[in-house]
């Protein structure tokens, strides 16, 4: 029998060749996509350093965008930026920095049945303003929201302020907020029956508003204690959560007189 030829290499097949190159191909779209997203995080971030500078007077912040509706702060989080509003484009901010230019972070937002201020007749404050943040891998926006899922943690961080900033008078309403429920949900098929906490963004009616307390506090991931009553301002922040195909996330609060 013949013997092989030492040192000389056999030749790989070209479905092996393939596969590697389709590899290789994938770890560098995957190795670029990492960067842009690092990149466009750490550019994005910078720019609200900056605002949060000038988040002493709402005013300047204003000057800068007047779709500006107020700023969230959560002690013990990151979550510290401007909250903005385009009701004729609810999701403008979805993907767009403070600055309206792409971003993958997006800037938090004011549902659009929430009103705070009213612009018109037509108009009236609703008595929950829901307010949406990504939740970010590298920690940043609404990441932070899902500390409160610790009982622990809420218990050491109770509280969160929502400043509303009001162009009108060029004052700063700033407003104190205790958590009173916490909880994982999903979005539901329209047909449901079950309790979509999304759909109470526009509350205005004593009825709806109670029915939402019931709705909250029963989907709440603990007892905290607190049972809002009709004529107390909320806010509910949302972010999307990763237990369940479009899983969500959210803490509501009830201002504090």
């Amino acid at each position: 029998m013949a013997k092989k030829s030492k040192g000389k290499r056999q030749p790989i097949g070209l479905v092996r060749w393939i596969i590697i190159i389709i590899c290789a191909m994938v770890f560098c779209g995957s190795a670029a996509h990492l960067l842009l997203y690092a990149t466009d995080k750490m550019a994005a971030e910078k720019d609200f350093k900056e605002l949060r500078e000038s988040v002493r007077d709402l005013s300047t912040v204003y000057a800068q965008n007047s779709d500006l509706v107020g700023w969230i702060n959560v002690p013990g989080t990151k979550i510290d930026y401007p909250v903005m509003q385009t009701k004729d484009d609810p999701e403008f901010y979805l993907h767009r920095d403070f600055k309206k230019e792409s971003s993958a972070s997006g800037t938090p937002f004011l549902d659009a049945g929430s009103t705070v201020l009213p612009r018109s007749e037509d108009e009236e404050v609703t008595w929950n303003w829901l307010i949406y943040g990504h939740h970010m891998k590298f920690g940043t926006m609404f990441h932070d929201l899902m500390e409160f899922e610790d009982k622990k943690f809420w218990e050491g961080h109770k509280t969160f302020t929502f400043a509303v900033y009001d162009p009108a008078t060029g004052k700063t309403d700033n407003g104190e907020y205790e958590v009173f429920a916490v909880s994982r949900s999903k979005i539901r098929a329209e047909d449901s029956d079950a309790f979509k906490y999304y759909q109470y963004a526009g509350l205005t009616s004593e009825e709806k508003f109670n029915e939402y307390v019931a709705g909250v506090e029963a989907e709440s991931s603990y007892d905290t204690g607190i049972t809002p009553e009709f004529g107390d301002q909320l806010v509910t922040l949302s972010t999307c959560a990763y237990h369940t195909k479009e899983g969500r996330f959210y803490v509501v609060g009830r201002r504090i007189q």
